[in-house]
Order: C-alpha cells, then structure tokens, then sequence
C-alpha cells in the first residue's frame, strides 16, 4: 500500500525527502536558457532505479514526472516542477516536488510520516545534481543551493 500526497497534511506532516529542492540565482542566463538546462539535465539522468519524463512547458515553468521502476505497476510516483522567477536583472529557478507517493512495508505504520521514504527520490536527485552542475557550467558566478536533501 502507498500513501499519496499533495500536501494537504500540512508542510510539518509531509516527508522530509518532499521538500528537498535546489535553487539557482543567475545574472548571465535568461529564463528560456534556464529552463532548456533542465530539459536537458532531465534527459541526461541515468538512474536504474527509476525514469525521469519531462511533461508540460511555459514560459516560466517544465514539469517532471519519474517513475520508480523498484515498484511494480507504470503510473510515475513523483511529480516536480522547476519554476523561474525574474527580478531586476537576475533570474532564479527553484525545483519542487508538487505529488509524490511514499514506499511502505510492514513497519509503516510505525514510522512518523517525516521519517518515511519517498518513492523515485533517487532519480530527483540524480536530476538535481545534474541540473546543478550544468547551470554552474553555463554560468560559473551562479548561486546553487540545496535544501531538504
């Protein structure tokens, strides 16, 4: 049995894992560059425990959806976006996991939802890092930072 969530419990109830994100300040790339970078990290993620999809495009925001191929059934058990913020002369791009579903064996129950793991995690971060890396290469003054991981 799975648990699913949109965060409807509140921010404190969810899994620490659900807040994970990298967030990126830049100067030199412009919104459109920021967002192929994460088309292209997404396609570039090689992680056997799981795929990673690049789903619906505007102007200021790429969704993601990854399965977990651990599991059984086809359904992605991870949806994230990666959304661009422009100030005065500056562009900053947040990823955050909007659905996920938590893996669950007999202690469960037990564990505080905090505690529990969520599904396809490896592959968002897998995803994070490559993103990290290829906006530090585009733009080396870059400001990359991690939370929740």
């Amino acid at each position: 049995m799975a648990l699913q969530s949109v965060g409807t419990n509140g921010w404190e109830a969810r899994p620490l894992q659900s807040k994970a994100s990298v967030s990126v300040a830049t100067g030199a790339l412009s919104a459109t560059q920021v967002l192929d970078l994460a088309v292209k990290a997404a396609a570039a993620v090689d992680d056997p425990s799981g795929w990673l999809r690049t789903g619906e495009r505007g102007s200021s925001k790429v969704s993601f959806a990854v399965r977990d191929m651990t599991r059984d059934g086809t359904e992605p058990v991870l949806f994230f976006d990666a959304e661009v913020d422009r100030a005065v002369g500056r562009v900053t791009v947040r990823t955050l996991i909007t659905s996920y579903v938590t893996r669950s064996s007999g202690v469960s129950a037990l564990l505080p939802v905090s505690k529990r793991k969520v599904a396809g995690f490896s592959t968002y971060r897998a995803f994070m890092d490559g993103y990290a890396k290829l906006l530090k290469e585009a733009d080396p003054t870059a400001s990359v930072s991690f939370s929740g991981t």
